[in-house]
């Protein structure tokens, strides 16, 4: 009788330990998936305040140059051409707030290696456009992602997050563009500032085609 007690025992306190170890390995990989999304973290007093996300939503073309007035309806064809070519990039941007109430700004720095005409604009999470087309020039630096926006307050459990869709292309000057843009590589740093000090980044990249096509963008069907 004492030993099968002890088997007894022995087997609830088997079966515990198994629950302990799957009710903790799930916990992980919960809080490891729903963290993965935070790029980029900004700490200060030992406190989180933000977070940043930057997700490919159409990437890895090599971009040929692109009549500026298509960048909408190129987006809307999966940043592709109607033979294929890349038109442009898109990528994701969430904005994460874990503490008060704070005023944010965006800036984008550009890195050029053989590209004189990049251009970028950034929509909203409605897809509304919330900073319009803009040129990047020589420098590069210092560049709007838009207007200042509130995040409003959030938690380390339940942060509050704003998006927004950054979308770049070559802008087609109706000239032969090899020598200025084909073959050329760029990378951007992209930063939120917040009024409290808070400050994080993330970055991006691309490349140029080798030939100096222009992008065929095909009806808009998107309204």
């Amino acid at each position: 009788m004492r030993e099968n007690k002890l088997n007894v025992f022995l087997l609830i306190t088997s079966v515990l330990s198994i629950s302990i170890l799957v009710i903790g390995a799930t916990y992980s990989f919960f809080t490891m998936s729903t963290m993965s999304k935070v790029n980029a973290v900004s700490v200060e007093a030992g406190k989180v305040q933000l977070g940043l996300g930057i997700s490919p939503i159409y990437t890895g073309y090599k971009l040929v140059p692109m009549n500026d007035e298509d960048v909408m309806k190129a987006y809307h064809q999966k940043c592709l051409d109607n033979i294929g070519s890349g038109a442009c990039l898109a990528y994701g941007i969430e904005v994460f707030n874990f503490a008060d109430s704070q005023d944010i700004i965006g800036k984008i720095d550009f890195n050029l290696n053989g590209i004189a005409n990049l251009s970028y604009l950034v929509l909203d999470e409605n897809d509304n456009i919330y900073l319009n087309n803009t040129k990047v020039g020589e420098n590069g630096t210092n560049m709007s992602l838009g207007d200042s926006f509130t995040l409003n307050n959030g938690s380390s459990t339940a942060p509050f997050s704003r998006k927004f869709v950054l979308i770049l292309w070559i802008s087609n000057l109706d000239r032969n563009q090899n020598e200025e843009d084909m073959g050329g590589v760029f990378s951007a740093t992209v930063t939120y500032s917040s009024v409290l000090g808070g400050r994080i980044t993330a970055t991006v990249d691309g490349e140029t085609g080798l030939s100096a096509q222009t992008a065929l963008v095909g009806e808009d069907n998107h309204g």
